[in-house]
């Protein structure tokens, strides 16, 4: 007998062991994220308060992405905490630079009419930043303030109207305003005056 058939035959069945180990742990593995899936849409459903095929073909409308849904903007309560907690969500504030600075609130959706999906069409989305856009860009102001910030220009184009004929007046505080509205701009401290954040598509 060649005496190289009995350690191939032994590392032959090792690798057939080892084999079927590895495929009953990914087995295992798979059971246990397919039994994950079905409990989270299980829960999703339970929240619906229908009857849900986890397994089905329709998504269920709370879960489907932003493309798909028409959302209402975040309500200014305007600093109002209590007609806040009467209607139980909406933003104080709105604008913020950093992600903590931002509030965050609940608005009403509604799937869009030619998309089919299971449970309520119209429902609450929480997590969406209090923050809205309008006709400022930083790119704009800065160039103003720079050119034409001894007029006060960059104070007319955020809706500052007050500080910016002060500082036309006086001709940019006689250089010295105009410089240190360069250095708030820059450093993110003059913003606009209805408290909207930069529009970043310019």
């Amino acid at each position: 007998m060649d005496p190289y058939y009995k350690p191939l035959m032994l590392l032959t069945l090792l690798s057939c062991v080892h084999l079927s180990i590895c495929v009953q742990a990914r087995s295992d593995r798979e059971q246990q994220v397919t039994s994950d899936i079905g409990n989270n849409a299980r829960v999703a459903a339970a929240a619906d308060n229908t009857n849900y095929r986890v397994w089905g073909p329709k998504v269920l409308c709370s879960m489907l992405p932003d493309d798909f849904l028409e959302c209402n903007k975040p309500i200014d309560h305007k600093e109002n905490k209590t007609a806040k907690e009467e209607k139980g969500y909406g933003c104080l504030k709105f604008g913020g630079l950093n992600y903590e600075d931002v509030e965050h609130t609940k608005v009403q959706c509604t799937v869009f009419i030619d998309i089919d999906c299971h449970g309520p069409r119209t429902f609450h989305r929480d997590g969406v930043p209090c923050i809205r856009y309008s006709e400022h860009y930083f790119l704009t102001t800065l160039l103003y303030s720079l050119l034409l910030g001894f007029l006060g220009m960059d104070r007319f184009c955020l809706g500052q109207t007050g500080t910016a004929v002060g500082k036309l007046l006086t001709l940019g505080g006689v250089g010295v305003w105009w410089i240190v509205d360069i250095i708030l701009l820059i450093t993110n401290r003059l913003t606009p005056e209805d408290d909207s954040n930069w529009n970043p598509y310019v």
